[in-house]
């Protein structure tokens, strides 16, 4: 493991607290960070654990109070190989997602698709669903084998064609610990990326032909037609170069569009004034567009398609500091993507309607589009195109979004989770379908007898995994390892 500040000290194995990615859950257990594969299944020791620290985890899904909990994102397992004849990468659990792709580069290559945050592990993103946008947008869709332990420490190696694979490759909290994953990959390629400020009604259009599609809505502008910020990819072709076209930037258009643009920012500071400036936005009617031609070695061009990393520009007080992606609860689910427009829509309303109960949105409503079918039972696109809808919050007012998500289940058939960001509730049994759910039952039941993996209660619930291991062996488990 690198540790990458300063000449801060190593955690110490040990009762600790363990906390989701915005603290809003929390537990004590016996946290272990295992140093090799031996140290890790001598660990294991027949005792109830649940591995940790894998996956950017809002709703706790991974704290699991009370019992060994294995750290596999601060392990040691950071081997990380490139196989040049079946071009596929093979990670281990400490491997995060941009020393991946930084590893790729190098030979030309590049992950199939990523989400945005990349000090995510590589094993966390995929075995917990994660996902960008465009084709094969589930980034566990690009796993053709991974090697776990079972409850006894035995390996257990899957491969794509075996039964159980598809049910192992994506399967929150109820497959572990992961001790290797291989995945395909891509060649390396320039890209058109274009970004407008327009309205709903103009994305179809604008998006004609993109490989790769995301909106941001902005919450409190018009339903009939919102107000959205649209990102389109393309593969970048002759006689195409960057362009940008905005207001004057002095006018009042002008400052309008440098705040919408930092909106989250904003959100932040100035809370009380999101409604209003949104509301603003939309009277003004803003238009621009930006285009950028990626490097074809550029690590992020889904996401920051301006050359090099943020972390290696000049530093940006507003991203560093106010990013939603550290300040605001968020709750993501799937809904089918011919309905995505019709949901959207409904939110809108549904926010407006609880306003005058204190809950203001924060920031925007984002859209990331999947227009492909997984074969993963448990992916956001399993079975048809989808798109992947983001919620945000003040901290404080998480419940919220989860009322929002329960009413989205309630109308809108087919509404499937984002397991790192949704409250896991039973209205997603009928979404993931009973034969599906008792599969991967039976595979866990399988390689996990009763006090070894435990995952998160709702989780359990969901698959009926039964009640947690009694108290002697959560005390069994809290104990210090013997020598």
């Amino acid at each position: 493991m690198k540790w990458l500040i300063g000449k801060a000290k190593a955690p110490v194995d040990g009762l600790a607290r363990v906390t989701s990615w915005m603290k809003v859950f929390f537990g004590d257990a016996h946290v272990t960070r295992p140093v090799d594969e031996a140290a890790l299944v001598k660990a294991l020791g027949g005792r109830p654990y649940s591995c940790i620290g894998q996956s950017h985890s809002y709703n706790g899904i991974q704290v699991i109070p009370g019992i060994t909990a294995f750290h596999m994102g601060e392990s040691r397992f950071d081997s990380l190989t490139y196989d040049p004849v079946t071009q596929t990468a093979t990670c281990g659990p400490s491997v995060k997602v941009l020393t991946l792709k930084q590893e790729l580069v190098k030979h030309g290559r590049r992950m199939l698709n990523s989400g945005n945050y990349m000090e995510q592990t590589v094993i966390g993103a995929l075995s917990g669903g994660t996902h960008g946008y465009g084709p094969e947008g589930v980034i566990a869709q690009s796993v053709t084998a991974l090697t776990f332990l079972d409850g006894h420490g035995q390996k257990i190696t899957l491969k794509q064609g075996d039964p159980d694979f598809p049910y192992a490759a994506l399967s929150f909290g109820t497959i572990g610990p992961i001790l290797s994953v291989t995945l395909r990959t891509a060649a390396t390629a320039s890209y058109q990326s274009d970004a407008w400020v327009t309205r709903l009604s103009k994305k179809a259009a604008l998006s004609k032909g993109a490989m790769a599609v995301t909106a941001a809505v902005v919450p409190y502008s018009d339903p009939a037609d919102p107000l959205i910020m649209l990102h389109t990819l393309r593969p970048a072709s002759e006689g195409k170069g960057a362009r940008k076209t905005t207001p004057p930037p002095f006018s009042l258009a002008g400052l309008t569009e440098f705040l919408l643009r930092r909106l989250w920012a904003f959100d932040r500071l100035f809370p009380p004034l999101r409604y209003w400036l949104q509301r603003a936005a939309n009277r003004l009617d803003i238009r621009t567009h930006r285009r950028v031609i990626t490097a074809p070695e550029d690590l992020d061009y889904l996401y920051d398609p301006e050359p090099l990393l943020k972390t290696q520009r000049a530093p940006d007080l507003l991203t560093g500091f106010f990013a939603t992606t550290f300040t605001a609860y968020n709750l993501a689910f799937f809904v089918p993507l011919e309905r995505t427009d019709e949901v959207v829509r409904f939110l809108m309303l549904e926010a407006e309607k609880l306003r005058p109960l204190g809950f203001v949105l924060k920031s925007l409503i984002s859209v990331r589009e999947l227009p492909d079918a997984s074969d993963l039972p448990f992916a956001g696109n399993f079975g048809g195109p989808a798109a992947a809808i983001d919620l945000f919050a003040d901290v404080r007012d998480y419940a919220w979004l989860e009322r929002l998500q329960r009413a989205v289940t309630s109308y809108f058939p087919g509404v499937r989770p984002h397991w790192g960001k949704s409250a896991i509730v039973d209205d997603f049994a009928a979404a993931l379908g009973e034969e599906h759910i008792n599969a991967l039952r039976a595979l866990h039941l399988r390689h996990y007898p009763p006090g070894t993996l435990t995952p998160n209660e709702a989780v359990r619930k969901l698959f009926d995994l039964g009640d947690p291991a009694p108290a002697s062996a959560i005390a069994k488990a809290t104990a210090p390892p013997e020598a």
